[in-house]
């Protein structure tokens, strides 16, 4: 049965109870819980699952990107549509030169190892509604980014550790300000119908 509609199911971890703790997830952590939401589109659904786990999206302010290099290019769809969505963009020098060599406006802010003032001290400021993250698979690039996601989680930042978790978020932004319930009973009617519609296909193909 292909249902009419779009489910997503989202972990929920406690990263707000133990402060510091790196939310780059490994084999060792366990979620304390499940949440899962449900629309029309791939987006409603997402943005449903994110409320449900507490991780509100911003719908304004700035958006911090920071990417390793196999993601930059990758990133760049993600920065058109924060700015289509009313964003500011703010970045780290090497992403900055990607997304300004494909037309895009950023603000160059600086790494923590770069001197102040960085970007951990903007998040702490509440100058930063969103950060987008990803790290090379080396020991010292995630110590070196750490601080940027404890600061996030610390002062209740959205934050996002992969392109796709990102995109998600673009898509789930766009549908924020129009969001429906929908009644269980409304949608199991829905599969009892297409269930209808394929058995009556069925028949006919014979």
């Amino acid at each position: 049965v292909v249902p009419g509609y779009f489910s997503v199911k989202e972990a929920v971890f406690p990263f707000v109870k133990f402060p510091g703790v790196d939310t780059i997830l490994g084999p060792e952590m366990k979620s304390t819980g499940e949440v899962m939401g449900v629309g029309r589109s791939f987006g409603e659904a997402f943005v449903k699952s994110q409320l449900a786990a507490s991780a509100k999206l911003p719908e304004t302010g700035a958006a911090f990107i920071s990417v390793r290099d196999g993601d930059k290019l990758a990133v760049v769809h993600v920065a058109r549509e924060l700015l289509k969505l009313g964003f500011r963009l703010l970045a780290t020098r090497g992403t900055a030169g990607v997304l300004a060599a494909h037309g895009i406006a950023v603000t160059v802010v600086n790494k923590v190892v770069e001197g102040r003032p960085h970007i951990v001290d903007m998040i702490k400021n509440g100058e930063v509604s969103l950060v987008v993250n990803t790290v090379e698979e080396k020991r010292s690039a995630v110590s070196d980014s750490r601080s940027i996601r404890t600061s996030a989680v610390q002062r209740r930042v959205t934050y996002y550790t992969t392109v796709a978790g990102a995109r998600a978020a673009c898509e789930g932004m766009r549908h924020m300000k129009s969001l429906v319930p929908y009644p269980l009973q409304e949608l199991h009617a829905g599969l009892r119908r297409r269930g209808t519609i394929a058995k009556w296909l069925e028949k006919w193909s014979h």
